[in-house]
């Protein structure tokens, strides 16, 4: 099987068994093998759909968005699946400028004070 044969998807990341594991799945084939040798000992209607569908994408007889898809849900609702963190912009050093921008100064303080 080559690698082209593992149908790619988009990252996926699971629990573990272990405490604290983080397991990532990026191919149909990976997350076949997730559903038949590490899920959890709790399965479910999701759980079942989600090794057919990995067997058909396998096959080449459905996508690999569609098996993802199929997977995170299969993942929900055996309460493994880790929501992915929204990237943040690459710090630039600049200040943001919303935040920290220049400040105006308004006519009543370029004014000389009166005694």
């Amino acid at each position: 099987m080559g690698y082209e044969d593992y149908r790619t998807f988009k990252m996926v990341r699971v629990f573990g068994r272990q405490p604290g594991q983080l397991i990532s799945v990026t191919s149909a084939y990976d997350a076949a093998v997730f559903l038949l040798q590490q899920w959890p000992d709790e399965t479910g209607p999701k759980h079942r759909l989600a090794r057919e569908i990995m067997l058909k994408c396998l096959e080449g007889n459905c996508s690999p968005s569609v098996a993802r898809v199929a997977f995170v849900e299969a993942a929900r609702e055996a309460n493994i699946y880790m929501e992915a963190e929204p990237l943040r912009p690459a710090y630039t050093g600049k200040p943001d400028p919303k935040f920290g921008g220049r400040k105006t100064t308004l006519a009543r303080d370029r004014r000389p004070r009166q005694p």
